[in-house]
């Protein structure tokens, strides 16, 4: 079962993806999403890398719905995320799926395909999913680079985003990554 503060924190999570602000998940967020992420990288619709940003996104949005969507509506209510989101917390079977969904996430962010994460692709990162100004995403980024090289490499992120979902500890720094739960 989900504790309060993982209750918290992906209530919050789930209002990230709401794109549209209505209060369901639906294709249409991760469509703006996509959109959102070729408008502020200029990415031709036709190139490869909105191909391979569309077809992520697509593919989280599809498993979601098919394990989420538990009435079958073609939207995923905040009941529904956080019951598929215990599910997942608490299966172990389910740790690659998540660490899979983070690992894509990771590349998608590496828009300039370093290996990490920079301040400007965490601060587009907020901008896209309307978690918060550059300020707000440059003071969480400095938090969260750990040895202060100006990056966030794939394995502190996904050690991060581990925080994020399973720690029950309120001072985890995982908890900021996606910007003050609270």
């Amino acid at each position: 079962m989900l504790s309060e503060l993982q209750k918290k924190k992906l209530t919050y999570y789930f209002h990230v993806f709401d794109a549209d602000k209505n209060g369901v998940l639906e294709k249409s967020d991760f469509d703006k999403i996509v959109n959102e992420y070729a408008e502020s990288y200029n990415i031709a619709k036709d190139s490869e890398i909105y191909q391979y940003i569309s077809s992520t996104y697509g593919k989280r949005w599809e498993g979601l719905a098919k394990e989420a969507d538990t009435n079958a509506d073609n939207k995923v209510s905040l009941d529904e995320w956080l019951s598929y989101q215990d599910k997942l917390v608490n299966d172990p079977k389910s740790d690659f799926l998540w660490l899979k969904i983070a690992s894509m996430f990771h590349d998608i962010q590496d828009i300039n395909k370093d290996g990490s994460i920079n301040l400007e692709e965490y601060q587009v990162l907020y901008k896209i999913h309307g978690i918060g100004n550059a300020s707000l995403a440059a003071e969480i980024f400095y938090k969260l680079d750990f040895d202060g090289d100006g990056k966030i490499m794939k394995n502190d992120h996904l050690n991060l985003v581990a925080d994020f979902y399973l720690s029950d500890n309120p001072q985890a720094p995982g908890n900021l990554f996606f910007g003050y739960y609270e």
